[in-house]
């Protein structure tokens, strides 16, 4: 899951005034968002049909689908989005149930420039937050899984499905059942294909893999040499950055020249 900084954050906009929409683009693009703006309820649904939004200035009253319908759909496609309501001063008891069903905020039109970006600014964080918490749970069920299956190991217990669940190589252990890997007794925060790279190394291992071996082993496709070198050669970079103590001077994961890449425990 990732985390968009602010200026990279996307903002729909849904408002059948045109001058009002104009208002919020302008209050908004200079604070280099990506800005997408649209005029109807039917419109908003077909956008977020297509695409992720971090957050969105959403006015009530669009006619045949209005903003709360819109405020549903948006919780059954991300629960994390923050919805801004704009509403004028005599709907302020559809604002009140526009929160209850999950908004993070509404502002009374028109507003001042100001207070649209403050409130933008402050929901955004609030959507940061809350992603990197769920990042937080899911790292520490990841670890609570990998310490359960080295406790396994440790205890000469359940292997799996008799082919080799845990393959351990010196300080490396993997877990191909929950596919993680451990380094030292520490969990390696590892994408798919850094993952899949590293267990086709230590199965390979003492004998070196050629990049073009390793993509087709770890990412299943062909390529011609110069991409399959520069592919493989990108995520060996980070994959020892999270290895290695000194990824410059690697221990484990060794360059042959001419014959690729190798794990040595």
């Amino acid at each position: 899951m990732t985390t968009p900084s602010a200026p990279q954050a996307r903002i729909l906009i849904v408002d059948d005034e045109p001058s009002i929409r104009f208002t919020l683009e302008r209050s908004l693009r200079r604070e280099g968002y990506h800005l997408h703006a649209v005029a109807s309820g039917q419109e908003a649904l077909q956008a977020l049909e297509h695409n992720q939004y971090d957050l969105l200035l959403l006015d009530l009253h669009l006619g045949q689908i209005n903003g709360l319908q819109i405020l549903e759909k948006v919780r059954e496609l991300d629960n994390d989005a923050i919805v801004i309501i704009l509403t004028g001063h005599s709907s302020l008891e559809s604002a009140v149930e526009a929160l209850r069903l999950g908004a993070f905020d509404y502002l009374f039109k028109p507003t001042m420039p100001d207070v649209i970006r403050q409130r933008v600014r402050e929901g955004l964080l609030r959507r940061q937050q809350m992603q990197q918490r769920q990042l937080i749970l899911q790292q520490i069920e990841t670890l609570r899984l990998s310490l359960n299956s080295l406790e396994e190991v440790s205890k000469g217990g359940f292997m799996g499905d008799g082919n080799g669940r845990f393959l351990r190589n010196g300080p490396l252990v993997i877990d191909r059942q929950h596919r993680v890997a451990s380094m030292h007794d520490h969990l390696l925060d590892l994408t798919t294909t850094e993952f899949d790279l590293l267990m086709c190394m230590v199965e390979a291992a003492p004998n070196p893999m050629q990049p073009k071996d390793l993509l087709r082993c770890a990412l299943g496709y062909d390529a011609d040499e110069v991409e399959a070198r520069d592919t493989v050669k990108w995520h060996i970079h980070h994959l020892r950055r999270k290895i290695e103590r000194d990824p410059r001077h690697p221990k484990h994961i060794k360059t042959v020249r001419y014959k690729g890449y190798f794990w040595s425990s």
